[in-house]
Order: C-alpha cells, then structure tokens, then sequence
C-alpha cells in the first residue's frame, strides 16, 4: 500500500479506530476540551428568582404613577436588601427598599428605580416620574429554565458551557474518556535540550512541537523518552506501551535509509501495515499500522513534515475517537498574494500559509512565508492554514485561486 493519495490513506486510518466509549465523571476545572457523554438539563431556574439589575430602590409602580418633577412623590426607606439575602417582609404602599444589584426583589416591589434617578434623603426618596410595571427587573428563570437542555450529548466543552454548568450548581461533569496519545521520537541524532550539542547532533524538537500542538488541542499526550535507531529496543519499547495508549505516535526512521528502523519494528511487533508513503510532499514517507486493535501512527522525522501529517492524518482519527467534531478539517477557497514558482508536476504540495479576511475581497488573502522544507520551522509561526496544491499544477501566480486547510 504505497504511495497512495492523502485521502484514501486517511479513511484506512479512521476505519482502523473505533470512537471510544467510556465515560469518567470530572471536576468541571478538568473538563475544557473534554466531549460530554450525556445530555445535562437545568436542575434550577437561573437566575433562581427575581431580582434587581441595578443598584437603587424596589419599590409598588402604582406607588410612584402621580410623580413628576414639579410635584415628586415621596417613599419612606423601610430597609435595604443586599445580594445574598432576603428582605424579611412584603412592602406596603408608600414604602421602599434600597436594593443592590442581583439581590432578590422584595415581596410586592414589581420594578425599581436606579439610585442616581431620585433624590436620597436617607429615610425617604423623592422620585420624579413613574415607573411602569417590571420596569428594571429581572425575572426569575430569565436566562434559564428548569428542566431545559444545557449540553447535548457529544458536545465538546467549551469555557463558557463549563460556566453554564457552574451556575446550575454542578461541580463535575461526565465526559468521554480522552484518548490515551503516546509521542516517542527515534533518532541516534536526537539530543536533549540543555546539553551540549555534539557533532553530528540535533536537538529534539520534535518532543516539544508536536507534544505542544497536542496540548493546544486539548489533549494530554505521554511522551515516551526518545530513542536511538535499535529496532529491538524500539520494539519492545512500543510494545510495553501499546497496552496502555489509544494511538502511539513516532518521528523518524520511516523513510529507506539504513537506519529507517520502523520497517523491522513492525516486523518485530507483528503489526499489520495500513500504508506507507503517500503522494504528497511534505509528510510522504508516512508508516501507519495497526497493532493489537491500536494504531500506530509513524511520522517522519522532519519537523515540519511530521506537523503536516499530525494535522491532516491524525487530526482526523482524534476527532473520530473522542468525537470532537470540531477537529473535523475545514477547507476554504482564497487568494494567493504572492507567487509560488515552484510547479507541483509530480508530487501534491502542501505549503503553510496565513490566511487573512478583508472586507473588500470576496475571498480571503493567502500569503506564504519564506522558507518551505520539510525541516523547516522558522516559518511556521503566524501560519494558520495549509495551501492544498494538487499534482499537476504549475507554478502559481499572484492572485491565483487555491485551496487552504484551515488549521
């Protein structure tokens, strides 16, 4: 199964997952990102009961119909309500109460006036014109109903749906389990950081930039210690591993050099390949196989390449496994702003980009940095997208039309 199209390759990796299942109950502080694994419904009214959206006095409307400002009507200050209590009595006619904002409305009070609209006096108010029924009052349930939907099964958890749910009183939420992500990089040229750099050496970039990636999308991957090129101690490494993890990702040795060890692993492993090298450029020396119902996911080693294929393969399998649709990849149409002089005659291309909205083009503007290799990182930050340029095609001009995947 080699050199295959992108896609193609994709769909024999989501069809080797299947979307995981189990449920854990959670701390809402550990639940951003998560997926809920059952629809949540309001236990409470919020706000739970009527109260006051201002600081100022609750007071009867028909108390203050005759107002104006020749002829104020006056209201004697019987108490005052803050948040957190209750007033301990209805109020009678010509009576008011100081209330500050989001405390409940007293009983018979139906509307409130702020403080700067009247004149204080202390123990009264003189108020200078009516005020209509309900008027600067919040009602009970304004926001939500009892009973009524919060979250809806599948719904990854956004920072405001946990503040929904901290308001209806919950502290933790039931969620699908997330996916257990290994990350182990291979190379007798890694070296770690803060030490230094030997002749012949790398730092291992690839740990941190792929591992943070993950994180930026809100998962926890376990990083494994990296490795040299020993297709026996790699081995055995995975397989120790394997029964813990959901999906185990490697960097390196996936290409057909000497050292390319991930072949022999396989091999070694008893794992069943899914495909190797795809027809694109960069990410094609890709190695996907499967391996006691997990999928192992061999990336190659240079950075840059290695992203490409983190976003655009195994993005996709994420969001199958927890069920996170907003993992989905989206593509859209755009301007290239600047040329690309390289044609795409025999490989696929895949080159980041920025992608910026104008409120005059119909499309939005596409530019690429300086800097394409596979081994390149300098140019990344600031790109938020992948221009998709199919095999076949030329060089691209200014203002050509392309594809982006939106990152």
């Amino acid at each position: 199964m080699e050199r295959m199209e992108l896609e193609e390759a994709r769909e024999l990796a989501l069809d080797a997952v299947t979307p995981i299942r189990e449920t854990r109950q959670v701390p809402l502080e550990e639940a951003l990102g998560l997926v809920t694994a059952e629809a949540i419904y309001a236990p409470i009214d919020s706000v739970p009961f009527d109260c006051s959206p201002l600081d100022g006095f609750a007071l009867r409307s028909e108390d203050s119909r005759s107002a104006t400002a020749e002829h104020p009507v006056r209201l004697k200050v019987v108490g005052a309500v803050y948040a957190g209590m209750v007033f301990d009595r209805a109020i009678q006619k010509g009576e008011t109460v100081r209330i500050m904002t989001g405390a409940a409305m007293p009983e018979n009070a139906d509307c409130m006036v702020p403080k700067e609209a009247v004149q204080d006096e202390g123990t009264a108010l003189l108020l200078s014109q009516p005020l209509g029924h309900h008027e600067n009052y919040v009602f009970r349930g304004e926001d939500i109903k009892k009973g009524q939907l919060l979250i809806a099964p599948g719904q990854g958890l956004e920072f405001s749906h946990l503040g929904i749910l901290a308001a209806m009183g919950y502290g933790s939420v039931s969620v699908l389990r997330p996916p257990n992500i290994g990350l182990l990089c291979t190379g007798n040229e890694l070296s770690p950081p803060d030490t230094p750099l030997l002749p012949g050496k790398i730092y291992n970039s690839n740990e941190v930039l792929l591992g943070s990636r993950l994180r930026e999308l809100r998962f926890t991957p376990q990083i494994l210690s990296a490795m040299g090129d020993d297709g026996t101690a790699v081995a055995e490494k995975i397989a120790s591993s394997m029964t813990a993890l959901d999906i185990l990702l490697t960097t390196g040795a996936v290409s057909v050099g000497d050292k390319d060890i991930m072949h022999e692993v396989l091999a070694l492993l008893g794992a069943k390949r899914l495909f190797w090298r795809l027809n694109c450029k960069p990410g094609g020396s890709v190695l996907c196989a499967f391996h006691k119902g997990k999928l192992l996911v061999c990336l190659p080693g240079y950075p840059f390449a290695a992203v490409t294929m983190l976003e655009l393969l195994v993005r996709p399998v994420l969001a199958k496994l927890t069920g996170r649709t907003g993992l989905q990849l989206k593509r859209r149409r755009a301007i290239l702003k600047n040329p690309f002089p390289k044609d795409s005659i025999g490989k696929r291309r895949l080159l980041r980009a920025r992608l910026e909205y104008s409120e005059t083009d119909p499309l939005p503007s596409v530019y690429l940095p300086a800097g394409h290799g596979s081994s390149q990182i300098f140019s990344l930050p600031g790109c938020n997208c992948l221009v998709d340029i199919p095999v076949g095609s030329g060089a691209l001009t200014q203002g050509s039309i392309v594809e982006v995947i939106m990152l």
